[in-house]
């Protein structure tokens, strides 16, 4: 039982494939980010609720003075580092799923 080869989700410039591939690709792109950043993105949302429903932002020492003298800064600065952490992990589950050997096809 083997597994049916996956369509390639970025061909390379110029494909004759695609009437205009340049478009094509940057649709492509397109896909691929938001499904990397639209999945982050909700779970920093559900990350910063549970964190900081725990967790008063006055009480953290770590923190700088001006995140701990506004609650609303210290709850925009901590979503947006959820998400990038989201973001990282969600990017590298989508390159480990297409493969390395894909990736360093289309760069070739």
């Amino acid at each position: 039982m083997s597994a049916a080869p996956r369509p390639d989700p970025l061909p390379p410039p110029g494909d004759p494939r695609d009437e205009d591939a340049g478009e094509s690709r940057r649709q492509r792109v397109g896909y691929v980010v938001m499904q990397v950043l639209w999945p982050a993105f909700l779970m920093a949302i559900v990350a910063e609720g549970i964190f900081f429903s725990m967790i008063d932002p006055r009480e953290l020492r770590i923190v700088a003075d001006w995140l701990r003298e506004s609650r609303v800064a210290a709850y925009t600065v901590a979503f947006f580092v959820f998400w990038a952490l989201f973001a990282a992990s969600s990017g590298i589950t989508w390159f480990l799923a297409h493969g390395v050997g894909q990736a360093a096809q289309r760069e070739g």
